[in-house]
């Protein structure tokens, strides 16, 4: 088995939480499991995707994913009774809905973080000119799910949709760290699957360097939640958690910002080089230049 993923970003092996999500259930199993970070290829806008690498078949979305992973000794939930899988169904049902719509909103719409660091982000698994197309392309589909969900509000606005949005983001929060309580775990005191959707859109929230805050000060409202994010961050990725202060996602955006003005610089050259041929003079090229051109 090999599964497909977006690459990791913010202290995190993957910046999308679908992706997330599965990453983080199998290390809660205790098991390793073959990932390869995909950038391209027809299933991209579906990841994660679970490769059966011997039947060269595959498996969508991470419920799917995650039944199937259960079914081969990948089990998380056996030790829980009927009603708290039916709970935990509910839950879930939540969180993939009244909490990763807004958290789409957030990165992709709000017009200060958009730029940066969500276009960066998503823009630096392509490159140039895709690292500028695929970001458009991304934005424009969070616009159509959003459009779709909201499409039975039509007298809403703009503004109204977002306060809706928001609001359901925070009842979601404030259910899950009343579910909490002081349990190590929402569900007691082992991991579930419902652990791995809350960590997995809570600690994207929480480790996200954006400009607007509202999902991260929803999470701050509630202590004990945040907690149980930081710590699930040390327990299951001690690694990447040290690797990754809020200095580091500075220079993240610094770095991203000189990618971008070298690539916008790339994009004028190219252009004066076109505009000089047209004109019919001969533009003088790199190993025309005195120190016989840029080595890498």
């Amino acid at each position: 088995m090999e599964l497909h993923v977006w690459k990791g970003d913010f202290g995190l092996p993957s910046f999308d939480p679908k992706c997330l999500t599965v990453i983080t259930y199998c290390r809660m199993c205790g098991h390793d499991i073959a990932i390869r970070k995909t950038v391209d290829g027809w299933f991209t806008r579906k990841l994660p995707v679970l490769m059966l690498t011997q039947t060269e078949e595959y498996v969508e979305t991470p419920q799917n994913i995650i039944n199937y992973l259960n079914s081969h000794d990948f089990k998380l939930d056996e030790h829980l009774t009927e009603e708290q899988s039916a709970q935990i169904t509910a839950y879930t049902s939540l969180i993939t809905e009244d909490l990763y719509i807004p958290m789409l909103y957030n990165w992709w719409m709000e017009e200060r973080d958009y730029e940066d660091p969500i276009g960066t982000a998503y823009g630096s698994n392509y490159k140039f000119p895709l690292n500028f197309i695929k970001p458009m392309q991304m934005r424009r589909y969070v616009q159509c799910l959003i459009r779709s969900r909201y499409s039975l509000d039509d007298n809403l606005s703009t503004s109204q949709i977002e306060d809706k949005m928001y609001a359901n983001s925070n009842r979601v929060i404030q259910i899950l760290a009343t579910k909490l309580k002081n349990q190590p775990y929402l569900m007691g005191n082992i991991p579930t699957t419902l652990d791995a959707y809350a960590f997995s859109h809570l600690a994207l929230i929480r480790s996200m360097p954006l400009k607007s805050c509202k999902l991260k000060d929803q999470l701050r409202k509630f202590p004990m939640l945040e907690s149980y994010v930081i710590r699930l961050h040390k327990t299951f990725y001690p690694k990447l958690f040290k690797m990754y202060t809020p200095a580091d996602s500075d220079d993240m955006l610094t770095i991203a910002k000189l990618h971008k003005i070298a690539s916008a610089s790339a994009v004028v050259l190219l252009f004066a080089v076109f505009v000089m041929y047209r004109k019919g003079s001969r533009p003088l090229l790199i190993n025309d230049a005195p120190l016989g051109g840029i080595t890498n």
